[in-house]
């Protein structure tokens, strides 16, 4: 009996230890299971993507700012693209909407409200397009809109042709000018219609055959006439593009972005740029910018004269003011307020005169070319040069028109009227207050007794 006890009672204990190494066991390898978990979540999610293998990282899906989106201050997302891809995900998440059933009446009321608002939205935007029907006339809505910048993208992206698809009627209106060569050949030049709010490459669509690269906010080519860089290497390649300029200023910003304001001079030129990479402003936009400024800001004029060219300065604010330019002050000469200028600078005076105790222009003088300056004064003479730089006329008695920037960027210029002696001085003054059209789509003017030259010059 004693026997048949001690069998039992080995059978139960050989029992409880096999089940608590088996309760052991399980707790081990759900200690594992857990430590292993962010793993496989991350897995899980990269399984559950759709079959289609869509790059979640494109434009079209990724609502996250970047680093690239931070470090690039005028980048922003294509709109059309992201309300394409905002629609295609509405699209798939459709599918899964219809598993939340449990709202309460709280919720279902405030999307009715919301849907509601939304409705009346709707309907004042369509209101608002019958309106603009009314006031473009021949408008067939815009070809692609805004399209930003973005780092490294390959020139091949997006390059489209287009052809001029045609003017339009509007009450708002813009120069469009067209040039090669620095302005030395003219392409095209007319007063075309804007759309409100619309950004500048749109106008070109409409006006001239226009060639796409990097994505769509990169002119390649106007009207046949293309980059030789973009598409091009090996010695074929060539630093030969498309530049452009607002009412005078250089665009620090890209056409497919850039929204003009009525009244602008949108200026294109096809150059070499291996000597000169930005000419920061030209004068052949003329009374630009003093007139509207650079998108929508005016910050007013100064005119600075040497001594004995007080008389001359008001005749010129007066001459401004006729053309529609307001907030000018005119003021003695003061080489201080040249170096960070607050507002649209305009020297008038001698050569000489202008350059004693300013360095900056000293410097500009010197560098000249690599500035975007194609005017120089060495011993008492003003040569005019060509785009490397080289001198190519000298004169002892010339004035000279011509602006640049305080600094790389700046969108402040600063013009000079100015001369290798008085008399060469008081020429170019004369040419701007009689005949300002002399200088229309110039770079830059040498003022001679006979002629005056577009610097710089092209050979």
């Amino acid at each position: 009996m004693q026997d048949k006890r001690s069998i039992s009672s080995l059978i139960i204990a050989t029992l409880l230890i096999v089940v608590l190494l088996l309760v052991g066991c399980v707790k081990e390898k759900q200690k594992v299971i857990s430590n292993r978990e962010p793993q496989l979540g991350q897995v899980n999610v990269a399984e559950q993507r759709p079959e289609n293998k869509t790059d979640y990282n494109t434009p079209e899906f990724n609502t996250e700012k970047s680093g690239a989106e931070e470090s690039i201050k005028i980048n922003k997302d294509y709109k059309g693209i992201e309300s394409k891809g905002k629609s295609e995900k509405s699209n798939n998440i459709e599918d899964s909407k219809d598993s939340k059933d449990n709202k309460d009446e709280g919720s279902d009321t405030k999307e009715k409200e919301l849907s509601e608002e939304s409705l009346d939205n709707k309907n004042n935007d369509d209101s608002n397009d019958g309106k603009d029907e009314e006031v473009y006339g021949d408008y067939q809505g815009p070809v692609q809109g805004e399209i930003k910048y973005q780092e490294g993208r390959p020139a091949g992206e997006n390059s489209k042709e287009y052809k001029a698809s045609g003017d339009i009627e509007s009450p708002y209106k813009v120069d469009l000018i067209v040039t090669t060569d620095y302005g030395h050949n003219k392409i095209f030049a007319k007063n075309v219609g804007l759309v409100k709010d619309e950004v500048g490459m749109e106008v070109l669509f409409r006006n001239l055959d226009i060639q796409t690269a990097y994505g769509g906010g990169f002119v390649n080519a106007i009207n046949g006439i293309e980059s030789q860089y973009t598409f091009f290497t090996g010695k074929n390649r060539k630093k030969v593009d498309w530049f452009y300029w607002v009412n005078g200023i250089l665009a620090p910003i890209g056409i497919a972005e850039y929204k003009p304001q009525p009244g602008d001079v949108i200026w294109w030129d096809h150059h070499n740029w291996s000597t000169t990479m930005f000419v920061p402003a030209v004068i052949g936009a003329y009374p630009q910018p003093f007139k509207n400024g650079f998108w929508g800001k005016n910050p007013g004029t100064m005119i600075m004269y040497c001594e004995e060219w007080q008389a001359e300065a008001e005749k010129l604010k007066a001459s401004l003011l006729e053309q529609g330019v307001k907030q000018i002050d005119v003021i003695p000469y003061n080489p201080e307020l040249v170096k960070k200028p607050s507002k649209y600078c305009i020297l008038l005076g001698p050569w000489e005169e202008l350059r004693k105790d300013n360095e900056m222009l000293q410097d500009i003088n010197m560098k000249n070319k690599l500035l975007g300056v194609y005017v120089k004064f060495a011993e008492g003479k003003v040569a005019g040069l060509n785009y490397k730089g080289k001198t190519i006329v000298t004169y002892d008695n010339a004035g000279a028109i011509y602006s640049f920037t305080a600094h790389q960027g700046g969108i402040k210029p600063i013009w000079l009227i100015t001369g290798s002696n008085k008399e060469g001085t008081h020429k170019a003054w004369e040419l701007l207050m009689n005949k300002p059209e002399t200088i229309d789509k110039y770079f830059g003017v040498v003022v001679t007794e006979k002629e005056v030259l577009n610097v710089p010059f092209v050979n």
